[in-house]
């Protein structure tokens, strides 16, 4: 089962999506850009009965919230032209 969970990392709200035992080792499934952690809602709970998973959307993704500091980047600026 995949759970929905948010965390507030450096004043940002992030949303990710977990699976599995904490106990288990723990793989990171991190999206490229412009993709979100939905793109692994598939991969997710096939690697669930052996490992712990956790998807984040990354800052600037659908499903993260813009309610902290925005540290701009060369990516982060391209696609604001």
């Amino acid at each position: 089962m995949i759970r929905y969970q948010h965390a507030t990392v450096d004043g940002m709200k992030i949303f990710y999506r977990e699976a599995g035992s904490k106990t288990a080792p723990t793989i990171l499934l991190l999206h490229g850009f412009p993709t979100s952690s939905h793109m692994f809602r598939n991969l997710i709970p096939a690697l669930a009965d052996r490992y712990h998973v956790v998807a984040p959307d990354l800052p600037g993704c659908w499903r993260r919230r813009k309610n902290g500091p925005f540290r701009r980047t060369r990516m982060g600026q391209a696609g604001a032209r």
